[in-house]
């Protein structure tokens, strides 16, 4: 290990220590000479919501093969849907939209009804083959929202996913769940979703430049945008929340540079719903890990 690197790690470390977390970070940068920064990057977590990134990516390379067509209608049904706070997963009554747009609303607002619509279409199986086939190693799509909800609701004794929540977020309780376990959950390593990021930013063709755009549209800059807090630096991010854990993975880029991808996997000592000192810290372990790879665009 370099002099250099250990003192990047070592950064990252404080920087989680002192918001009481653990964390596995990983930076690269996209273009130019080959630059990365890291703490515990290749080792596996479960992702929670970020599982919706490798998913897109596959039906992107899915629909670029000509297997898929992005403009075919899908029904999501209100009977069937897993509930969530928003897009199609906060609606009522049967929804038909095209795939592409349903994988928008999937990335955008990390739409639950979405990402189980997806995952539905392409099959667990088909996803698992082509990630590995992506040099992917560590990232799985174990299941989506519907069936992590059920493992959750039945690990917590609750009836209801709202009840599930409050309990996941009792301080005084510290209930855990499976969904933690990147054994029983969707999981990836830091530097795997890098890797799928990477893979996004290199390849041309109209669905992989959909999958760009929708992370350009995500509703939060909280996390990894929080870090970078000007207008003319694009972030284009996927997060993930389930109870103590809190995610994101992002490509950054400032004004002629080239862009870095960097993932920021948290789990957090406390597991209350709101904490906004975590997510701030999120925003700092990205700046952190991406200002050693900042490098103009000759």
């Amino acid at each position: 290990m370099s002099a250099h690197h250990a003192t990047h790690e070592a950064d990252l470390a404080e920087i989680a220590r002192d918001a009481g977390v653990s964390a596995w970070v990983h930076a690269s940068r996209l273009d130019g000479p080959p630059g990365e920064v890291g703490l515990s990057p290749t080792e596996p977590v479960a992702i929670a919501s970020v599982y919706k990134l490798p998913l897109a990516l596959v039906w992107a390379c899915l629909v670029d093969d000509g297997q898929l067509d992005p403009r075919q209608r899908i029904c999501v049904r209100g009977e069937d849907r897993v509930a969530g706070p928003t897009g199609i997963a906060m609606l009522l009554d049967d929804v038909e939209m095209s795939q592409r747009d349903v994988v928008r609303l999937m990335l955008a607002v990390s739409d639950n009804a979405a990402g189980d619509a997806v995952l539905s279409l392409i099959g667990p199986g088909r996803v698992h083959r082509r990630l590995q086939d992506l040099g992917l190693p560590t990232t799985l799509v174990r299941h989506g929202s519907a069936e992590e909800t059920s493992s959750i609701m039945r690990d917590t004794g609750a009836d209801s996913w709202a009840a599930a929540q409050v309990a996941l977020a009792d301080p005084d309780r510290m209930i855990g769940t499976s969904q933690y376990d990147p054994a029983y959950a969707s999981g990836g390593s830091a530097a795997d979703l890098t890797a799928a990021l990477r893979i996004l930013w290199r390849r041309t063709g109209d669905p992989y430049a959909l999958v760009r755009d929708a992370m350009a549209h995500q509703a939060w800059r909280h996390r990894i945008g929080s870090g970078f807090p000007h207008d003319d630096v694009s972030v284009h991010g996927k997060t993930g929340s389930l109870g103590s854990l809190r995610h994101e993975a992002a490509v950054v880029r400032f004004p002629d540079e080239h862009p870095v991808a960097v993932t920021v996997l948290t789990r957090a000592v406390r597991s209350e719903r709101h904490q906004p000192r975590v997510d701030a810290a999120i925003g700092a372990l990205a700046r952190r890990a991406v200002s050693p790879l900042r490098l103009a665009a000759s």
